[in-house]
């Protein structure tokens, strides 16, 4: 199920599936220790006196997630007739401290005054499974919390329109918290539940909700959750608030710190401060959008601030959050692929965003290898990441390594620097990222053809000397000499850039077809011949003129492109471009040569980018305006970008946001951009 919604600040990464049900939580990383897991929810529930009870996923209500416009703030809509509700609800986490709020804004759509109660279930699955966990109500602060090692999270609520008595609280160790709760809230938590689930054939506690009552059992271990329930009166003529907030920390002085913190700041002004943030982050720089829609605009945007949802405070870029992809291969994206973050850190940095950046590259430094590469991808504290790629094959030893994922990072790192001119942060990355790699990739070659030894390819699934890998490998050692020679290594920048030099002339005398007039996309040799030569149309050829390999004009790219285009082009009303021919990954169907696999935003993203390079003319630049139309067009309503779309259904496939669509979205606005105030300027 596609994610709705995806909040965060860097050590907190939440999301919410179309119910607004939290799906994931991530705590300490982002996207590390996801304390929901697989398959598992927090639900919500409303109680309505004399109309019964209601879970939001449970198709009586009408719900539209939406986002504050440029903003990591919820604003979506909820109303069930039946019950006469209509409610707003305020999703974020704060940017500074490490809490989650939700905001429930009530109204009474059938006159009536009403006493409701609102049910907020916790599933917590600490460290990633349920066991050892301990639950409890904690009397003195009036909320419950569920702790295990060093892993604690406070769940804590207020209303501004109770409808009973408030929970007496008791002083003692925390009274200065109480007094702050009683000042500025007048109510808290009024009921709860602490129980077992997925236990001996207990479902959890969320049933002990359905019938208006919780039963207030104090304490619980081993396999358990809780329940929560805020009482308010709803006037018909009156707004009501409910917010609940669940604080994250690593020990219990830390969350109870956070939770008095809320209490003294106000769940209003956190809110107001939350919101500002990120409007004004997402406005730091004054772009002229020039004839893009505001579809466009408004995606660009909340695709930066998806992005940076995705970028741990340690440095740490995931692929993506959404844990649906575990019924695929029982495994998830949530992994640092040095691939996807340099391409990620690329776009922000071109966005503006240097400073989001940066630890990107330590974090890389932190992970290489001694030998100068990257390793196939890493967990967001740094430690190795699940792989599938093996260290022995056909009888002889391998690097399991895909290899641009190295050069990648040296080109992003170059970038970065010609935006941002820190020669000291340069000179700290040549000396522990820089050399090593670039070194690496001069070694890693064929002594007969000067071309890279074999890695995987980017979708990770055929090993072989790529087009794409040689490009990136070509580009990574000009982004290495250029930093060498700005530094004044000048030795290094000679090597550096007479081995890139060597691999053009070998790439283009080995992977381009005279026959065909295209770049292949990869070949094979063995015992110093080429035993394969396969032209599969691929659509991440076009990097040998994205990372200026070689210009968009050049006669070898324009047959290339083309023939991509023809041949990876999806003919169903979905419309875009398979990232190669009979691409089965997620398909229905069987690939046909009209149907070449399901419909890629990266991939349609680079032929918009390869056609934005080679415009001439406006009317030749309007593809670029149109594929970023068609991106829109198939967004969710929140602006959530997946994997992949069904190529005939247009249903989003695999994974729901996918940070590396936002970053190639980012960039192909960019591209337009500046080749728009290009041909304006021209006599």
């Amino acid at each position: 199920m596609p994610r709705s919604l995806i909040i965060g600040n860097g050590s907190i990464l939440a999301t919410f599936d179309e119910s607004l049900q939290m799906r994931d939580l991530y705590f300490p990383y982002v996207g590390m220790e996801d304390h929901t897991t697989y398959q598992h929810l927090h639900r919500v529930g409303v109680f309505v006196k004399g109309k019964g009870f209601s879970w939001l996923s449970d198709g009586s209500w009408v719900i539209e997630p939406r986002y504050q416009p440029e903003t990591l703030v919820g604003n979506s809509k909820l109303r069930n007739d039946h019950l006469g509700l209509e409610i707003t609800v305020k999703d974020y986490v704060h940017p500074v401290h490490n809490v989650l709020l939700r905001h429930f804004v009530l109204r009474a759509t059938d006159g009536q005054e009403k006493h409701v109660r609102l049910y907020f279930h916790h599933d917590l699955h600490m460290y990633g499974d349920k066991q050892k966990d301990t639950a409890f109500y904690e009397p003195f602060t009036n909320t419950i919390i569920h702790y295990r090692q060093t892993r604690y999270f406070l769940i804590g609520g207020t209303t501004d329109r109770p409808s009973d008595s408030p929970r007496s609280v008791h002083g003692g160790r925390y009274s200065t918290a109480l007094r702050s709760m009683e000042r500025l809230h007048p109510s808290g938590i009024s009921s709860f539940s602490i129980g077992k689930s997925e236990y001996q054939g207990l479902e959890g506690t969320w049933r002990d909700a359905e019938d208006g009552a919780l039963e207030e059992n104090p304490v619980e271990q081993g396999s358990v959750d809780s329940c929560v329930a805020i009482h308010c009166t709803v006037d018909p003529k009156v707004e009501t608030e409910t917010v609940l907030w669940l604080c994250c920390g690593k020990t219990l002085e830390e969350i109870l710190r956070i939770h008095q913190t809320v209490l003294e700041e106000t769940p209003e002004r956190l809110h107001r401060n939350c919101h500002n943030y990120w409007k004004s982050w997402a406005n730091k720089t004054q772009w002229d959008f020039g004839s893009l829609s505001s579809e466009i605009t408004e995606l660009f945007k909340r695709s930066l601030l998806l992005i940076r949802a995705h970028v741990d405070h340690n440095g740490g870029i995931v692929a993506a959050a959404d844990n649906d992809i575990m019924a695929f291969n029982r495994d998830t994206y949530t992994y640092v692929w040095p691939r996807d973050g340099a391409f990620i850190a690329m776009a922000l940095d071109r966005a503006g965003y240097a400073e989001a950046t940066r630890q990107f590259f330590r974090f890389c430094c932190r992970v290489q290898m001694p030998d100068g590469y990257l390793l196939h991808k890493y967990n967001p504290d740094g430690s190795l990441g699940s792989s599938w790629h093996p260290w022995y094959q056909d009888n002889e030893p391998v690097l399991p390594i895909q290899e641009d994922e190295t050069a990648l990072v040296l080109i992003a790192l170059w970038r970065h620097f010609q935006r941002i001119r820190d020669f000291e942060f340069l000179q700290e990355m040549y000396e522990c990222l820089v050399k090593r790699a670039a070194q690496f990739l001069c070694n890693f070659r064929e002594e007969e053809t000067g071309l890279p030894l074999p890695s995987y390819d980017l979708w990770e699934e055929h090993r072989g000397i790529y087009t794409y890998t040689t490009a990136c490998v070509i580009a990574g050692l000009r982004a290495a000499a250029e930093i060498g020679h700005i530094l004044g290594h000048y030795k290094h920048s000679e090597q550096y850039q007479h081995c890139a030099d060597a691999m053009q002339q070998a790439l283009l005398f080995h992977l381009y077809d005279e026959q065909t007039k295209r770049f292949l996309k990869y070949i094979r040799r063995k015992g110093g011949q080429t035993i394969e030569r396969n032209g599969t149309p691929d659509a991440s050829i076009a990097m040998i003129t994205l990372l200026g390999v070689l210009p968009p004009d050049d006669p070898r790219v324009i047959s290339t492109m083309d023939a991509l285009e023809r041949e990876l082009k999806v003919q169903t009303p979905i419309g875009g471009y398979a990232r190669y021919l009979f691409d089965r990954y997620h398909t229905a169907h069987p690939p046909t040569p009209s149907v070449p696999g399901n419909p890629w935003i990266i991939s349609t993203l680079w032929h918009a980018r390869v056609a934005i390079a080679r415009a001439r003319t406006r009317e030749e630049l309007e593809r670029g305006q149109q594929a970023l139309t068609w991106v829109c067009h198939y967004a969710s309503p929140s602006g959530i970008l997946p994997e992949q779309l069904d190529a005939v259904s247009g249903a989003p496939l695999s994974v729901a946001p996918l940070t590396w669509s936002h970053a190639e979205f980012v960039e192909t606005v960019l591209a337009y951009l500046e080749k728009e105030q290009q041909l304006s300027a021209k006599p």
